[in-house]
């Protein structure tokens, strides 16, 4: 006779459903009418896109904190906001030491 080895079965993990896509969340955009009447909707399974508006034409630098451009106080800030925290001077990345 020959011996068996004993089988060590898996536990069973439940499976996840995601639902049906009539079920998902649907944008509802409104149209505007003309009438004063009923207001037609649209319905998409879409989401709505946000982009983020970035302003590229303010040059930030690095605000020090003596005037030699020594002592970092903050990064990534413009000159004027450099000027409120109390900076003496002022350096935009890549360029040269600016006294404010």
């Amino acid at each position: 006779m020959s011996i068996r080895k004993p089988v060590i079965k898996k536990p069973k993990t439940p499976k996840i459903k995601k639902p049906l896509i009539s079920k998902r969340k649907k944008i509802v955009k409104k149209l505007p009418t003309l009438s004063i009447g009923r207001v037609k909707t649209k319905v998409s399974n879409k989401k709505s896109v946000i982009h983020k508006k970035t302003n590229s034409k303010i040059p930030r630098g690095t605000c020090y904190a003596e005037e030699n451009c020594k002592g970092v106080i903050l990064r990534k800030v413009t000159k004027t906001q450099c000027r409120n925290e109390g900076g003496k001077s002022w350096k935009k990345a890549g360029g040269t030491c600016e006294k404010l």
